[in-house]
C-alpha cells in the first residue's frame, strides 16, 4: 500500500520565499504519479501470474468434468449389468420350473424301466396272438422307452442351460462388483479434483481482491494529492493575486493593514477622537472620529471592503457616505463636496466613493470619518494603517 504526507503551506502573505513549496507540491504531485505507475506495473505482473491461475483454474475443471463423465458412463454400466443379472435369474427361475417337472417325470420313468419295463417285452411276444401283434406291442413300449430318453436329454440340455444362466448371473454380479468399486475410485478422485479447483480459485480470489484493493488505494491516493495540490495551487493563486492588489493598492494609497484596511484620505490628521471644543458651537462635544485635511475634490476612499448604506446629505454631516462591512461594522465619510457611490453598491478598500468638501457644519474642507461598532462609534485609529 503507498502512502503520502501532505505538505504544509502556511496560510499568509506571499513572498519569493513561496515558490519553495509550490515547487514541493509539484514534486509530490510527481511522486505519486511514479506510486501509481509502480502499482500499475505491479498490477500488470498479478495479472500476468493470475493467468497462469485461470489456465491451472480450467485445467482443474477439465478434470472435474472428465470425472464427472467417468461416473455417469460408470452409472450406466452398472445399470445395465444389474439389469442382465435380473434377466438372468427370472430366466434361470423359469427354467428351474421346467426342470423340476423334466425330473418328476424322469423319475417316473425310471421307476417304472426299473420295474418291469424288460419283462414286458418278453410278456408282449408270450401274450400275443401273432407275431404281428407281438411287434406292435414291443414297438410301443420301445416309444415310451425313447419318450424317457428324450425327456433325460432335454432335462440334460436345461440343466446346462441352467448352469450357463447361473454363471451370466454371477458374470454380471462380479461386473457390478466391479463398476461399484470403480465408481467409488471415480468418486474420490472427483472429490480431489473438486478440493484442487476450490483451492485454486480460492488462490484467484485472493489475489484479485489484492489487485482491486492496490488499485483502488492507487487510485484513491491520486485522486486525494490532486486535490490537495489543486486546493493549494488555488489558495497560492488566491494569496499571489491578494499579494498583487495589496501591492497596488499601497503603492496607489500607502500602507494596508493586514485585515485590509487604508487610509480613506491621504492628508494629515487634525483632529483625533474623544472630548473637544467645537470649532463652531463653542462648547466641549465628544468628537465621534477623525479628521483630515484635505483639499476640495480630492479623493476619499473606502477604508475596506464592504456595502454602501448611507448615500446622501446627513444633517451637521453634510453630504455623507457610509458603508457597511463585516462583523457589524460601518465606516462613516462627512462633509463630502460629491458623492460618486449608490446605495447597496458593493466598494473595495480603496475605491473612492466621493470627494473632499465643506458641507454641513464645518470651517473648511476636510473630512471627518468615523468608525462604528453596531451603530456605536469607536476610535478609528486601530483600524487603520
Amino acid at each position: 500500500m503507498f502512502t503520502f504526507l501532505l505538505l504544509t503551506i502556511p496560510v499568509g502573505s506571499i513572498s519569493a520565499q513561496e515558490e519553495d513549496p509550490i515547487e514541493q507540491a509539484k514534486e509530490q504531485r510527481e511522486l505519486a504519479r511514479q506510486e501509481q505507475l509502480a502499482a500499475e506495473a505491479e498490477i500488470a505482473l498479478l495479472e500476468a501470474e493470475d493467468i497462469e491461475i485461470v489456465a491451472a483454474l480450467e485445467a482443474a475443471t477439465n478434470l472435474v468434468n472428465l470425472q464427472e463423465a467417468k461416473e455417469q458412463a460408470s452409472q450406466q454400466r452398472l445399470q445395465s449389468a444389474l439389469a442382465q443379472k435380473i434377466e438372468a435369474q427370472e430366466d434361470f427361475l423359469s427354467i428351474a420350473r421346467e426342470i423340476t417337472l423334466l425330473e418328476e417325470r424322469a423319475i417316473a420313468y425310471a421307476v417304472e424301466s426299473y420295474i418291469g419295463l424288460s419283462d414286458r417285452r418278453t410278456e408282449a411276444w408270450f401274450e400275443a396272438q401273432d407275431a404281428t401283434v407281438a411287434a406292435h406291442k414291443i414297438a410301443l413300449l420301445d416309444l415310451v422307452s425313447s419318450d424317457t430318453n428324450d425327456v433325460l436329454d432335454k432335462l440334460k440340455l436345461i440343466q446346462q442351460e441352467r448352469s450357463y444362466l447361473l454363471s451370466k448371473a454371477a458374470a454380471a454380479q462380479d461386473e457390478a462388483d466391479a463398476i461399484q468399486a470403480e465408481l467409488e475410485e471415480v468418486r474420490v478422485q472427483l472429490e480431489i479434483q473438486r478440493t484442487k479447483q476450490a483451492e485454486i480459485k480460492a488462490e484467484l480470489d485472493v489475489r484479485r481482491e489484492q489487485w482491486n484493493s492496490m488499485l483502488a488505494t492507487a487510485v484513491q491516493e491520486q485522486e486525494q494529492i490532486s486535490n490537495y495540490i489543486a486546493a493549494e495551487e488555488e489558495r497560492i493563486a488566491r494569496e499571489l493575486e491578494e499579494a498583487r492588489r495589496r501591492a497596488e493598492l499601497e503603492a496607489r494609497l500607502g500602507q494596508i493593514t493586514e485585515a485590509g484596511w487604508v487610509l480613506p484620505s491621504p492628508g494629515l490628521r487634525t483632529s483625533f477622537f474623544g472630548l473637544r471644543m467645537h470649532p463652531i458651537l463653542g462648547y466641549a462635544r465628544m468628537h465621534n472620529g477623525v479628521d483630515y485635511n484635505c483639499n476640495t475634490g480630492d479623493a476619499i476612499r473606502s477604508a475596506t471592503d464592504g456595502i454602501v448604506i448611507t448615500a446622501e446629505y446627513y444633517g451637521g454631516y453634510g453630504y455623507t457616505v457610509i458603508v457597511q462591512h463585516a462583523n457589524s461594522t460601518s465606516t462613516l465619510y462627512a462633509h463630502l463636496s460629491n458623492i460618486y457611490v449608490q446605495l447597496e453598491e458593493y466598494v473595495v478598500a480603496g475605491e473612492q466613493v466621493g470627494a473632499c468638501g465643506s458641507t454641513g457644519l464645518s470651517t473648511g474642507p476636510h473630512l471627518h470619518f468615523e468608525v462604528r461598532i453596531s451603530g456605536v462609534p469607536v476610535d478609528p485609529l486601530p483600524y487603520l494603517p
